[in-house]
């Protein structure tokens, strides 16, 4: 595996984490929490400001629609793979019911 390959899986793998991560309702209370800092401490509203600004903006929204991207593709494998399976299923029930069918028509000429 080449190094591009692993820092590529390497990425995934933190986008997928994160968003599993920013995704629960503890990280809505973190950042309500958060935003309700100036309110007591005024002098910080220019750093929440900025914070929520530049870190939850312009670094999460990106880096949550990676993940859910990765995600996504990740669901769309499982699908295809499931509907693979379910083709390969249901042609080997078709031959098993031709196999009974064949079975009983020679029985019933006999």
């Amino acid at each position: 595996m080449s190094i591009y390959q692993r820092w590529q899986k390497f990425n995934e793998a933190l986008a997928v984490r994160i968003v599993i991560a920013v995704a629960t309702m503890e990280c809505v209370y973190a950042f309500a929490a958060f935003v309700l800092v100036p309110f007591f401490l005024p002098s910080t509203e220019s750093l929440v400001q900025y914070i929520s600004s530049s870190l939850l903006q312009l670094i999460f929204l990106p880096l949550i629609m990676v993940g859910q991207e990765v995600l996504s593709r990740k669901e769309r494998r499982q699908r295809e793979f499931d509907h693979e399976m379910l083709i390969n299923e249901m042609s080997l029930l078709r031959d098993i019911h031709a196999a009974i069918i064949e079975n009983k028509d020679i029985t019933n000429a006999a």
